[in-house]
């Protein structure tokens, strides 16, 4: 009842917006609608596109952000960060929410002004790499000529800085998985030899270890816009989704009026940046990590 309560009192007002408010008001990309990408805070942890945001959420989410835009709304979640990278690298999006790999990619394409407003998140986001608990991997050398599972190209702890720190490795193959628990069962089945993993998350079991644990906290994931979003007056539109937050999924962890700290992903836009650089692995192909990493340790 309170779902459906929310979409008439939107819908309701949105009509209201609409015959009052001139058209210039109207906040559009350059397809003349508002297209929103949606990936949320969180990397790794959904198993299908279904869990990454319900129907019923994905049409609140919409009716908010046309009434919040008065235009259009095409809205896209993705279980993907690879899709969801490919998004951002052809300019598809007008407004998206990211987990902040993903941001930091954002960044990467000069878009000035960003991110505009935090995606929080419950646990300590840290990248490391896991092996089982007998594995007679004991360092980073030893996983010369081993078997590698990382999420998909896009994921901050799940690909850019786990391969950033084994640099110089030859691997014998890489596999991936669209999220942790699938990469957790790829090393539990003996299908690799050690894994990307998020220390955040909840104890994997006693079964397996951490290698090696990235040093850097990892910032919250954010909402970002298009340079001409960014350039236009997008005040209102902030306005309507900060006095709307509560009415947002839950899990995508909408922080009303929070800006983050763009200096938060300096160092990781850098890794990212330079990681992009690289050839990348294919899926179940060998791989030689190398590439330069004149950034910042």
């Amino acid at each position: 009842m309170r779902c459906r309560s929310f979409v008439m009192f939107m819908a309701l007002l949105l009509s209201g917006c609409q015959g009052s408010l001139p058209e210039e008001a109207a906040l559009c990309g350059s397809s003349g609608s508002l297209r929103v990408g949606y990936v949320g805070a969180a990397e790794g942890q959904v198993l299908a596109t279904a869990q990454v945001i319900s129907d019923t959420d994905q049409e609140r989410m919409r009716t908010l952000m046309t009434v919040a835009g008065r235009c259009d709304v095409e809205f896209e979640p993705l279980l993907s960060p690879e899709r969801a990278r490919l998004r951002l690298q052809q300019g598809h999006w007008d407004l998206a929410f990211l987990p902040p790999g993903l941001t930091a990619l954002a960044m990467q394409r000069g878009v000035d002004g960003q991110p505009v407003r935090s995606l929080t998140r419950r646990n300590a986001s840290r990248s490391a790499v896991l092996v089982t608990a007998g594995s007679p991997i004991r360092s980073l050398k030893d996983l010369n000529n081993q078997r590698l599972g990382l999420l998909p190209r896009g994921s901050l702890t799940g690909f850019y800085l786990p391969l950033y720190n084994l640099h110089g490795l030859r691997l014998n193959e890489v596999r991936y998985a669209i999220s942790y628990r699938a990469l957790l069962e790829l090393l539990r089945a003996g299908d690799v030899d050690a894994i990307a993993w998020d220390v955040g998350l909840p104890s994997p079991g006693a079964d397996v270890r951490v290698l090696l644990e990235d040093s850097r906290d990892i910032p919250a994931g954010a909402m970002v816009l298009s340079q001409s979003l960014v350039n236009a007056d997008h005040k209102s539109l902030l306005a309507t989704l900060d006095s709307s937050a509560a009415e947002m999924p839950e899990e995508l962890g909408y922080a009303s009026a929070v800006l983050p700290n763009p200096q938060d992903y300096q160092a990781l836009k850098d890794i990212v940046s330079h990681v992009e650089g690289w050839t990348l692995p294919e899926e179940g192909r060998p791989y030689t990590v190398f590439g330069s990493t004149a950034v910042v340790p």
